[in-house]
């Protein structure tokens, strides 16, 4: 198996985890020094970028708002140590969150990058764009 059949299977198996609704997924597939960049999401002007540990803390807190999250992979490119998903991202709030009411229902679309080495994620950076709400009509 090539690096690059390695690195995307090493993305996919952290997607899986990342279902299974735990926080095990970061220690399983993050190096010790990982770097995570999540940019802000339109309407926000905060971005988040820290190591593991930080990543941890805000997946553990992602669970708790969103307790029945999942995503799927829609598009999947890895060339060398690099791999590019697009991930379609939905969720219901536990709670209220910013201006989300407890119960709604959330749609993201999220382009991640990744550099993997010795299977190990080293670094993502997440872009994360809010679809629109359905409505009945549509």
């Amino acid at each position: 198996m090539s690096t690059i059949e390695q690195n995307a299977r090493a993305i996919r198996r952290c997607v899986d985890l990342f279902n299974k609704r735990t926080s095990e997924w970061i220690d399983t597939c993050f190096a010790e020094n990982a770097d995570w960049i999540d940019l802000p999401i339109p309407g926000m002007t905060k971005s988040r970028q820290d190591n593991r540990a930080f990543l941890r803390e805000s997946a553990e807190e992602l669970l708790r708002l969103y307790p029945d999250r999942q995503m799927s992979i829609c598009n999947l490119v890895a060339l060398g140590e690099q791999v590019v998903l697009e991930l379609d991202w939905r969720g219901t709030t536990a709670e209220a969150v910013g201006t989300l009411a407890a119960g709604t229902a959330v749609h993201f679309l999220v382009a991640s990058f990744f550099t993997i080495s010795d299977g190990m994620i080293t670094r993502q950076t997440d872009y994360c764009i809010p679809m629109p709400a359905k409505t009945s009509s549509q």
